[in-house]
């Protein structure tokens, strides 16, 4: 610019350029810059995208975890039979699931119990068919679940997950995200089953009360029960529940189970925890330990005989015991 006004007021000067475009001679480099002034944000948002591409090209170009099949699956799933099912996922060489048997019937409830990475949440993945089985069988009323289309395989296997998404909307949006033509009243029956109804009932703005990304605005207890609420709204004919009260204090955790159980009353029903209070209302308890079954039964059997699930229960008393006493201490403090 400096330069153009020395050159345009020479011209003006010498008589070879009218006093007003001066302006335009001096500014014309200035107008100049604007075309190229994107330039530096471009090739920020060029490296930007390039390390998004290559995140989405990770997952594209990632193996497949299943072989989806193409026949239909049945009206109902029963019976659901699982048989000297062994899993592994890819990249181990260990299964992490070996040798499990189940048979599910209308009704049935169980719960799968062990510590973390004995197998539990393989199990959930294999039945939801996000993993296929390395050997054994699983069966929806005596077919293979391998040979049928995933997504309908998941609408008669439905999953309430520890991490189940709460999208930031309403309470009432987040519910019909499993039944979108759902009604007022079947609204509310989903949310009494699972304990929230009152408390939707005292928000201001009721079930149009808006929860927050990630369920930011509601507690990690309710922002549980609202994703059991969405899937006792699905109907699923078998409900898998992975860890639901996981990352809840003792008290919420053990009071959510108890409800869980209480909704899920006459429902089929699979019940994935490492907490073992309340399961006295299962009708068979599945221990598993480094993948393998250990011990089954129902749950009065397992914790009078000595075994795997005694200990964990002593060791489950123990632990609640010294959070009790350490409350206290706190409180007392």
């Amino acid at each position: 610019m400096a330069g153009a006004a020395w050159a345009g007021v020479a011209a003006v000067h010498e008589g070879r350029l009218g006093g007003i475009w001066l302006a335009v001679v001096v500014l014309t480099p200035l107008a100049a810059f604007e075309a190229v002034a994107g330039l530096p944000l471009a090739v920020q948002y060029r490296q930007r995208v390039r390390r998004s591409a290559e995140r989405v090209y990770e997952v594209l170009d990632a193996p497949v975890p299943v072989r989806d099949g193409s026949e239909p699956a049945p009206e109902s799933p029963f019976p659901l039979r699982v048989t000297g099912l062994t899993a592994r996922h890819p990249g181990q060489a260990v299964p992490a699931l070996e040798g499990f048997d189940m048979e599910l019937v209308a009704g049935r409830r169980v719960a799968v119990v062990g510590r973390s990475g004995a197998g539990k949440t393989t199990l959930a993945q294999v039945l939801l068919r996000f993993l296929d089985a390395d050997a054994g069988s699983y069966t929806l009323a005596g077919r293979e679940a391998a040979g049928m289309d995933g997504d309908a395989v998941r609408r008669l296997v439905g999953l309430c997950a520890q991490d189940a998404h709460v999208f930031d909307s309403s309470v009432r949006e987040n519910l019909r995200l499993a039944r979108p033509g759902a009604s007022e009243d079947e609204l509310r029956e989903a949310l009494r089953a699972a304990r929230l109804l009152e408390w939707v009932d005292g928000l201001p703005r009721g079930l149009d009360t808006l929860v927050g990304e990630h369920g930011a605005r509601i507690s990690g207890g309710q922002r549980q029960r609202l994703a059991l609420a969405r899937a006792l709204l699905a109907d699923f004919p078998v409900l898998v529940l992975d860890e639901p009260a996981e990352h809840l204090d003792l008290a919420t955790a053990d009071a959510l189970t108890a409800d869980l159980l209480t909704a899920t009353e006459g429902r089929t029903t699979v019940l994935i925890t490492h907490r073992l209070a309340q399961l006295a209302a299962v009708d068979e308890i599945f221990v598993l330990e480094r993948g393998r079954v250990v011990q089954r039964g129902a749950y009065e059997a397992l914790a009078g005989a000595p075994g795997p699930f005694r200990r964990m229960l002593d060791r489950e008393a123990a632990a609640d015991t010294g959070q009790s006493a350490l409350s206290l201490a706190n409180g007392a403090y």
